[in-house]
């Protein structure tokens, strides 16, 4: 079953990436403050079944972010973006290492996703990319751990990439991704180690499916606090949701568009 599973999914996930990379081109549109880029509905759309073929099963709790608004989220996976990009539509900040990479840099530049370089000399460059997409009504999402996890834990953040929230006003808003298998901690998700990506979707094609948990919370009040003080909160509202309850009412959810395993 496993064999069948990873030659239809490897063909399915093929098509699709070429799909992706004929409808990008095509489908450009003007975004105020982020150019000329691919229609967000059709990246939503490439996300969400992108999320369907690896046979991704989302569950998501709390209101969708509504632009203008920084999504701040722990980091776990690639699959990360899959899952967030489908359900919200958002542009992501990203280290500016992956605008090199082949065609990933270039799907990931017509998706209007904005380039970071990291040195001691580049925060206020970071800061006025991200706050120029804030004030022109852009719904951002950043991974302020710089780095993956095995998903049990928050990394440290960045606090300065929180300083254009603050110039712009915009609302910070936590978001916590829990991969799990059947509400137990799931050790294959997390790119971590010495994976190689292709290790790690060769890992999640063959399996049955991958289950996540999404939780959006409310925004973070900016009000009398400093960008370090705004990140710990953050921090903390995504600590204490990846610790909370394993299982979510169902009233209390629900599905994503879209999201059925293939397999």
């Amino acid at each position: 079953m496993e064999l069948v599973r990873l030659i239809r999914r490897s063909l399915l996930l093929t098509l699709h990436v070429l799909a992706g990379m004929l409808l990008a081109p095509l489908v450009l549109t003007s975004r105020t403050g982020a150019g000329l880029h691919t229609h967000s509905h059709v990246i939503g759309w490439w996300h969400n079944r992108a999320a369907d073929i690896l046979g991704v099963s989302i569950t998501v709790s709390g209101p969708r972010p509504q632009s203008p608004a920084l999504l701040v989220s722990n980091h776990v996976s690639w699959l990360d973006v899959v899952v967030l990009g489908g359900l919200t539509h958002s542009d992501f900040v990203s280290k500016y290492e992956i605008r090199q990479w082949p065609l990933i840099g270039w799907l990931a530049s017509l998706a209007g996703t904005v380039f970071i370089r990291r040195g001691n000399n580049e925060a206020g460059a970071v800061s006025e990319q991200i706050g120029h997409r804030l004030r022109n009504q852009g719904l951002l999402t950043l991974f302020p751990e710089g780095t993956t996890t095995d998903g049990r834990q928050v990394r440290p953040f960045f606090s300065r990439l929180f300083a254009a929230a603050i110039d712009t006003g915009t609302d910070v808003i936590p978001a916590t991704l829990r991969y799990h298998i059947d509400g137990a901690h799931d050790p294959v998700a997390p790119y971590i180690d010495n994976q190689s990506i292709a290790q790690n979707l060769r890992n999640l094609i063959t399996r049955d499916r991958t289950q996540v948990n999404v939780v959006l919370g409310q925004p973070i009040s900016l009000d009398g606090h400093s960008r370090k003080e705004i990140s710990e909160l953050t921090r903390t509202a995504i600590t204490d949701a990846l610790q909370g309850p394993e299982q979510i009412p169902l009233s209390n959810r629900s599905r994503a568009p879209a999201v059925q395993p293939v397999c």
